[in-house]
Formats: structure tokens, sequence, C-alpha cells
């Protein structure tokens, strides 16, 4: 018996209409099942990746060096794609907390309403971390077309 992988990740939110705008308008996600407590949302055939339940509408928001999770990744296709998520992030007005070249991964780093950071991220695939390990470095990343 073992543990393949993470299946899904749960988020409490104070807004479920924010949230929906968010990670279906935004990230592209669709909506695999939804109540008034919560959504299910989608990337592909899975039947979740990410769900967000409702929490008191006066909850407290994430703070930075809280205990708890840092942030949810998501894989993109390509770092075409991340470029492309950066420049709509501008355009919508998504909060971008940075970019980063982690060898291993080109990583944009975002906010969802609720303060949640979101990292979208592309595996690059001339870094062979089966060779050289994860590196665990954080080199600045410019996204901005050319």
């Amino acid at each position: 018996m073992t543990i393949q992988r993470v299946g899904h990740v749960i988020l409490r939110v104070r807004d479920l209409s924010k949230a929906k705008a968010f990670y279906q308008g935004v990230l592209g996600m669709s909506i695999a099942a939804e109540s008034d407590r919560a959504v299910f949302f989608r990337f592909g055939g899975y039947h979740h990746d990410i769900g967000v339940f409702r929490a008191a509408p006066d909850a407290e928001l994430p703070k930075p060096e809280q205990v708890g999770l840092a942030h949810v990744a998501v894989l993109a296709d390509d770092f075409e794609t991340v470029k492309r998520m950066h420049a709509r992030c501008k355009e919508m007005g998504v909060e971008i907390v940075g970019a980063k070249d982690h060898e291993v991964t080109k990583s944009l780093y975002i906010k969802d309403p609720e303060g949640n950071t979101i990292e979208i991220y592309w595996d690059d695939p001339s870094y062979d971390w089966q060779t050289k390990g994860v590196a665990l470095v954080a080199h600045p990343l410019e996204l901005d077309e050319t």
C-alpha cells in the first residue's frame, strides 16, 4: 500500500462568489459541483482539484507568517502559459506576489481574493532534478513580454 500523490486541496473562503470568479474566471477551472456552502473546481477530467468551503463572513484572512498552508501550486503546460497567466492577472487586477526561477520550476505567485497564495508554475525540463536534486533557490524571474 502506498500513497500516490496529493489528490486535492480545500480552502476556506468568506465569499464563494469571489472564489468562483477567481478559480473559474482567472485560473480557468471548471466547476465540478457546488452548493450554498462549497464549490469544487477541477482541471480536465479529475473529479476535483481545489475545493472552497464558505467560512464566516468575518473570518480572519491568512497572515504571511502564520503556521499552515503557504500556497497551492498549479502546474502549467509550458512557460508561455505562465507568462500569459502573468499578463492575464495584471489585466484582471489580480494581486501578483512575485515570480521566481527555482531552476526546477519557473513560478508566478498570485493571491486569490481571500489572500491565499497560488503558484502557477512550469517544470523546466532542462533542469535534471533526478540527478541534481530539487534546487532550493529563488532567482528573480522576468515574465513581462519584451
